[in-house]
């Protein structure tokens, strides 16, 4: 049985399991992919592909380009493989969620309306900009990749991304409405 790890290593391998890649290559992946639910920096994928390297779980193999410096790519290997079924085998580690916007707007009445109006602004916003992603991943990019076995498995995780969205964006519509109306209500006062 797998033990229980940040992830991080096991999300490089998910990535590796679609296709060989260099560092670069899965941080620009995951950018376009997971990153909208998964993120990991530069910093966390070179001492991952060690580690991974060091383990069996992947090789390396160096890509030579004229005029170019060359590239490491990285290719899970059945052992890797292997470490990732038994990791997903285990049950996901419970999730514990911080969000300062949450934290603020529960101690809202600290401050005034309008200190908070914007933060819930820029949180419809993003939410709005996020979708518009979500949306053209789903109607786009995903029927270009239905060739790849996972194909069904992302449009789940995109599915799953785009109703998120949709409710931090119905909650943030209620809450700029609520919060208008105590800022009104404050100033008849």
């Amino acid at each position: 049985m797998a033990k229980r790890s940040s992830s991080s290593m096991e999300a490089l391998l998910g990535l590796l399991s679609i296709e060989p890649m260099s560092g670069y290559d899965l941080r620009q992946t995951i950018e376009s992919s997971t990153g909208h639910f998964w993120r990991e920096s530069y910093g966390q994928i070179y001492p991952n592909l060690k580690a991974l390297a060091s383990a069996g779980f992947v090789q390396g193999k160096t890509e030579r380009h004229k005029g170019r410096p060359d590239r490491q790519i990285y290719s899970i290997t059945p052992k890797g493989r292997e470490h990732m079924r038994a990791w997903l085998a285990l049950g996901p580690q419970p999730e514990v969620p911080r969000n300062e916007l949450l934290l603020k707007i529960f101690f809202g009445a600290q401050t005034s309306p309008e200190i908070l109006i914007p933060y819930v602004e820029r949180e419809a916003e993003g939410s709005r900009n996020l979708l518009r992603i979500l949306d053209q991943v789903i109607q786009k990019e995903l029927p270009k990749n239905q060739h790849y076995p996972d194909a069904p498995y992302w449009k789940m995780t995109a599915r799953f991304g785009q109703m998120e969205m949709e409710a931090h964006l119905r909650w943030a519509e209620e809450t700029l409405a609520e919060l208008r109306r105590i800022e009104k209500s404050k100033r008849k006062q």
